[in-house]
């Protein structure tokens, strides 16, 4: 199945990191659904020059490009307005 990288910036108001920690606990759960379903494979926050939380990395096993902006569009962050800007990327983990 395709791999796809997921690179997404939040956005940079002076609550957006505070939306992001309402809603982190149900991203972080689906995150784990997916994983355990094998749509998830490995992903995590951008960190800023201070180390506070900016944006995310994801790797994800999806039928298209179509079923991947389905899938984000799923996700508590980008409901939870998090998410301003996300870019999907065709991706091969390489195997070594």
């Amino acid at each position: 199945m395709p791999q796809f990288l997921i690179l997404a910036d939040d956005y940079k108001d002076p609550d957006a990191l505070s939306r992001r920690m309402s809603v982190r606990k149900d991203h972080l759960m689906r995150m784990r659904i997916e994983k355990a379903a094998g749509r998830f494979i490995v992903g995590g926050a951008k960190l800023n020059e201070q180390g506070n939380m900016h944006g995310s990395m994801l790797v994800v096993q999806l039928e298209n490009e179509d079923a991947v902006k389905n899938w984000i569009n799923e996700d508590p962050y980008i409901q939870g307005k998090v998410w301003e800007h996300v870019e999907i990327l065709p991706f091969r983990i390489a195997e070594v």
